[in-house]
């Protein structure tokens, strides 16, 4: 099983969000749609708007709350992982701290292994403000500011929300799902030393 793991860079990122629109954009048919795990089951299906579907396939979406170097490197061991950040000063400043702080162990990460998406959660975004590091921006869209439920409010995006969905669904077809699980020493060696993680322990148990 491949498993795409979402881990936001800050509170408020639309982490939730948009694991939500990875789901419900997904393109394919019923047996190869993700099976979708969570930090927090009942917000995600609350953002979804359905319940999870039940699964038996080789992809997993899983929503693992905040970013910690540990659950990076765990997260490895099974796919790609997703890190979510808002655009503006705040996020550009919270992924520069992180890219340094992946880029400790040694190998790449950022691209191969990890994807850098940013949410324009508090406003259009600037004209020019995307950041070196960005590899996906969802832009702002009004109806998903309110927080209701996605599965509900989809005719009401906006054309280039739509346009946007369809190039994030497509780059985790023709990338994140075809990730290898990386299986250079240092991650491997983090992920052995690293302490057990209570979401995971929490997602197995839901």
């Amino acid at each position: 099983m491949t498993t795409l793991t979402f881990l936001g860079l800050t509170g408020g990122a639309g982490t939730t969000t948009l694991v939500a629109l990875s789901l419900l954009g997904h393109s394919g048919g019923a047996e190869d749609l993700p099976e979708l795990a969570s930090h927090d089951p009942e917000v995600l299906e609350r953002r979804v708007g359905a319940p999870f579907p039940t699964v038996i396939g080789e992809r997993r979406i899983r929503e693992g709350g905040r970013f910690s170097l540990d659950k990076v490197m765990a997260a490895l061991a099974t796919g790609h992982v997703v890190l979510v950040a808002p655009v503006g000063s705040k996020g550009d400043a919270v992924v520069d701290r992180t890219v340094e702080e992946l880029a400790a162990p040694g190998p790449r990460l950022i691209g191969p292994h990890v994807t850098i998406a940013r949410n324009a959660v508090h406003g259009p975004a600037r004209r020019g403000s995307g950041h070196g590091q960005d590899h996906f921006t969802m832009p702002y869209d009004p109806v998903l500011a309110h927080g209701m439920p996605i599965s509900g409010a989809w005719d009401r995006f906006s054309r280039p929300t739509h346009k946007a969905i369809e190039r994030w669904v497509q780059m985790l077809e023709d990338h994140q799902w075809r990730s290898r699980p990386t299986t250079v020493s240092p991650a491997a060696g983090l992920a052995r030393h690293a302490p057990p993680n209570p979401w995971t322990q929490s997602v197995e148990e839901s």
